[in-house]
């Protein structure tokens, strides 16, 4: 009978390693200031970016006029709307990213990862190499580039749920190429070519 149980213990110790290694197989989030301890510059000139402040929008009373416009609540607090935090936050429903703001406040804004993907395992890669390795290496690793891959800005700036579209006013047209070049939603292009960020 022993045997029995201690077989059936060491069977379910073996599917739940599975399980979570599998589970690890998936980069987490690690946070923007995580990032910014490497990237200095690009870290501060985000922090004062329209992507860094994207959540607190959601507030009552922020952007009252464009949110009459929209049909929305200008007084509401929409930090909890489903609709609305997907796009405002870093993460939300993927693996280790923006839960709420009690228990993931770090990931409440549109953060590098948000058009970078998931760092925990391509950070490793910048740790280990700093400027020595190849774009396509990061990649692999699950590094994204907003700016060589359109589908990453519009995945919320042509989101289907977005109250904000051209039918209310044309500055809500999104124009990936025009947007890359005001830079000042995100940080300043790196200088050397070879660091993959």
């Amino acid at each position: 009978m022993q045997r029995k149980q201690h077989k059936g213990a060491v069977i379910l110790l073996l599917f739940l390693t599975m399980i979570w290694s599998v589970a690890e197989a998936k980069p987490k989030y690690i946070g923007a200031k995580k990032c910014g301890s490497c990237h200095k510059t690009e870290y501060l000139a985000w922090k004062t970016s329209s992507h860094a402040k994207a959540f607190n929008l959601l507030k009552p009373g922020k952007r009252q006029k464009a949110k009459k416009l929209a049909d929305l609540d200008p007084d509401k607090d929409y930090r909890t709307d489903k609709k609305c935090i997907g796009c405002h936050v870093t993460g939300y429903r993927k693996k280790g990213g923006y839960k709420n703001l009690e228990s993931t406040p770090e990931l409440a804004v549109i953060g590098c990862e948000a058009c970078h993907g998931p760092g925990s395992k391509y950070s490793i890669l910048h740790d280990e190499k700093m400027y020595g390795f190849a774009k396509e290496e990061a990649a692999s690793l699950g590094q994204l580039y907003g700016a060589d891959d359109e589908s990453v800005c519009l995945e919320c700036h042509a989101h289907k749920d977005s109250p904000f579209h051209k039918n209310i006013a044309p500055k809500y047209i999104f124009e990936w190429q025009a947007a890359l070049q005001k830079r000042k939603a995100y940080h300043p292009k790196r200088k050397k070519s070879s660091f993959a960020f």
